[in-house]
C-alpha cells in the first residue's frame, strides 16, 4: 500500500474546502477500476490532474490537495471530520457540545483500533490475533479486500 503524507505535508489545499450539504467523500473516487481490479483512487473532481479551474485561475484541487488520488480512507475520515469540527462544532449551543463529544469519541475509538491491530501484530500468528488483526483493518479500512479468485485456496 503507497504511503500517503499527512494533510499537513502536502495537502494544505484540503484546508480551504467548505462543507457543502450532501457531500460525501467516497462520491469523489471515480467508478472505475484499476489496473490491480480494484476501485480507481483517481480524484473525480480534477480528473486525476490535481488543479480545478476557478474564475480566479487553476487551484489545488480541495478534495485531493492537488495530488490527483484520493488519500488514503482514513485521511479522508479525519478531513471530513475537521470539516464538520469547523462548521458545526464551533458554537456554543447545545448541538455543537454533541458534535464535539461524538467527535472525540470517533478519534478515541480509531486510536483503539489501531493499538489493537498494533498489539494483534505483536501477538503472533495465532488464529485469535489473526481475526483481531483483520476485524480492525477493516474497520480501519487499512487494506483493500481483492475478490477472491476462483480454484485459489
Amino acid at each position: 500500500m503507497p504511503c500517503v503524507a499527512p494533510p499537513a505535508a502536502g495537502f494544505g489545499g484540503r484546508e480551504r474546502r467548505a462543507i457543502s450539504a450532501g457531500m460525501t467523500d467516497s462520491g469523489n473516487i471515480q467508478n472505475g477500476r484499476g489496473p490491480n481490479g480494484l476501485p480507481s483512487r483517481l480524484c473525480n473532481s480534477c480528473s486525476g490532474s490535481g488543479e480545478v479551474g476557478t474564475e480566479a485561475g487553476p487551484v489545488d484541487c480541495p478534495d485531493c490537495g492537488g495530488a490527483g488520488v484520493l488519500p488514503h480512507p482514513s485521511v479522508l475520515v479525519e478531513w471530513r471530520v475537521r470539516d464538520i469540527e469547523r462548521a458545526r462544532a464551533t458554537s456554543g449551543d447545545a448541538a455543537s457540545s454533541d458534535i464535539r463529544w461524538l467527535i472525540a469519541e470517533l478519534r478515541r475509538a480509531r486510536t483503539a483500533l489501531t493499538e489493537i491491530v498494533s498489539l494483534a501484530e505483536d501477538a503472533g500468528d495465532s488464529e485469535t490475533a489473526r481475526r483481531l488483526r483483520f476485524t480492525a483493518g477493516q474497520a480501519l479500512e487499512l487494506f483493500e479486500l481483492q475478490p477472491a479468485v476462483a480454484g485459489s485456496p
